[in-house]
């Protein structure tokens, strides 16, 4: 019984040991992405944001501003998008942007409980992002497809209609000294200034808070009216003088 016990205390540190000579495990890759998984029928941008329609809205602004994040999820060749929850540090970032644009009053962040069922349509994201006040709806996808190189898709929603109003879109392929491509997470200290996906991430909110200023700037302040009291009659206007 010992011999079998230290037999297999050796196996298991051999074992560490050439799990520390090979580092971390090796990254998960994914096919690319079309923009059509998140709306069919558009085309994204190359690293930038298209407005759908030069529409100039009178009231929109200022509003909070809804945003929900999928992740490709499943077999390399039947691949679904499942809702996530945000990471801190991601809600940070997004917050981080926008701060400061007082025609964004709030940033809210969509999740699994938000929606039901989990497989979210546009339009259950639309309608749980207008039940938590929001008149807009970022949706957006990463999409790690290579050792260091990334991308960013997304769709931005008038939440009311579920029409959408804007596409976006964020790349980046970053190489060693050698020309090709190394994975970040494999190397030891902060590497984000090398990291494809931290890049385009950070590149894609750039693209999403141009998007959001052009918006502004084609909305206009809501109509309004003076109160008055004109419509009493004559002899109760007490604030005219009378003429004789």
């Amino acid at each position: 019984m010992l011999g079998r016990v230290t037999n297999l205390s050796l196996s298991l540190i051999a074992s560490l040991v050439c799990l520390g000579c090979h580092g971390r495990p090796p990254a998960v890759y994914e096919p690319p992405l079309d923009l059509a998984r998140l709306a069919p029928g558009l085309q994204p941008p190359d690293n930038s944001y298209c407005l759908l329609a030069d529409v100039h809205t009178a009231g929109r602004f200022a509003c909070p501003l809804a945003i929900a994040e999928f992740r490709p999820q499943g077999p390399e060749n039947d691949q679904q998008l499942v809702l996530q929850n945000p990471l801190p540090a991601e809600e940070a970032c997004w917050t981080e942007q926008v701060r400061g644009v007082n025609a964004i009053r709030d940033v809210i962040f969509l999740r699994p409980l938000n929606v039901r069922p989990e497989e979210a349509s546009t339009a259950l994201l639309c309608a749980g992002a207008q039940r938590l006040g929001a008149p807009l709806l970022l949706v957006y996808v990463p999409n790690r497809v290579g050792p260091n190189s990334a991308q960013v898709l997304g769709v931005m929603y008038d939440t009311a209609s579920a029409q959408p109003l804007a596409t976006l879109h964020a790349s980046s392929t970053i190489l060693n000294e050698k020309g090709r491509e190394v994975a970040p997470d494999r190397q030891r200290g902060d590497h984000r200034r090398t990291d494809a996906q931290y890049q385009a991430q950070r590149a894609f909110e750039g693209h999403a808070l141009a998007c959001l200023r052009e918006m502004i700037h084609l909305d206009s302040s809501p109509p309004t009216t003076q109160p008055h009291r004109w419509q009493q009659p004559l002899a109760e206007r007490w604030w005219v003088r009378s003429r004789r």
